[in-house]
């Protein structure tokens, strides 16, 4: 990783924990979207500057067949309305500190750590029925290094998208883009290191959302709310949730004393307040 990443980490995981990064591309500025030939703009009816927004279907998500996705990856469609369900089960998380600081996903103890640096749902014009953009951001937590299987574990990325409804989209077996595919071990394994920890992109196309659920409808659900003075106060009200499995994260978190257990590393959309600060960075805080 070059050092001008490097040195973005840690403000990247600051402006994650406090809006997300969330991006939403407004369809009526796709840029091949055009407009046949008609009346001029003054015989024209006034219309809206924004499109309406999509809705969320009224009724619950039923359970359909699993399918192969374009570019990879498995739709869970047999999924679609479970509740707490997620393709690799995420560790328990420890008990906050005494100071209320670093409960969720123990991200203030010791071992490999995901964190979400970004995500958003787009398209690439009429035709396209678009896709979430995921960033991640992971560290080993420890001055040791975290070598992980091609990739990102042996089985690749799950990614899970749950409301009040049960489960509403979500794949496994994702493709993965590396930031930086240089660092690797003579055996292949990508190496995340402690001084520059590693970046990737994963994407969840249209087609691994559960029958009726728009991505741009979905897209306002995984965003926290906020006050007029732009605080969060609150946890968005869909989750999302990104996770990977390799016998080395549990290794590494053996030998580094955490106490979270297992192969598997998750991160999700939830507000975190482990991450208020900037010199909290994947690359050497904890998982």
């Amino acid at each position: 990783m070059n050092e001008k990443t490097r040195n973005l980490i840690p403000w990247v995981v600051l402006v994650a924990a406090v809006g997300g990064l969330a991006t939403y591309r407004n369809p009526w500025l796709d840029p091949s979207r055009s407009e046949p030939p008609g009346p001029t703009a003054a015989a024209r009816p006034a219309r809206p500057a924004w499109p309406p927004a999509p809705a969320l279907p009224t009724t619950p998500p039923r359970p359909t067949a699993d399918a192969a996705l374009p570019g990879g990856g498995t739709f869970i469609g047999s999924r679609c309305g479970a509740k707490n369900f997620h393709r690799f089960t995420p560790p328990a998380t420890p008990a906050p500190e005494p100071s209320g600081r670093g409960g969720q996903h123990g991200r203030r103890t010791p071992g490999p750590q995901l964190v979400l640096g970004s995500y958003g749902f787009g398209r690439n014009g009429a035709h396209d029925q678009g896709e979430f953009t995921i960033g991640l951001l992971l560290g080993p937590g420890t001055p040791r290094v975290l070598e992980l299987s091609d990739p990102l574990g042996p089985e690749g990325v799950a990614v899970e998208i749950e409301g009040p409804e049960g489960i509403v989209g979500g794949a496994y077996g994702l493709p993965v883009t590396l930031s930086d595919d240089g660092d690797r071990s003579p055996e292949g394994r990508i190496r995340v290191t402690p001084d520059g920890g590693g970046s990737a992109v994963v994407a969840l196309p249209a087609q691994a959302l559960c029958p009726g659920y728009d991505g741009f409808a979905l897209q306002r659900m995984l965003v926290a709310p906020s006050d007029s003075s732009n605080t969060i106060i609150g946890d968005p009200p869909y989750r999302l949730t990104v996770s990977i499995s390799d016998p080395a994260v549990g290794a590494l978190r053996r030998a580094a004393g955490s106490p979270l257990t297992g192969d598997v590393l998750s991160a999700d959309n939830r507000f975190d307040p482990a991450h208020e600060s900037p010199g909290d960075s994947p690359a050497g805080a904890a998982a």
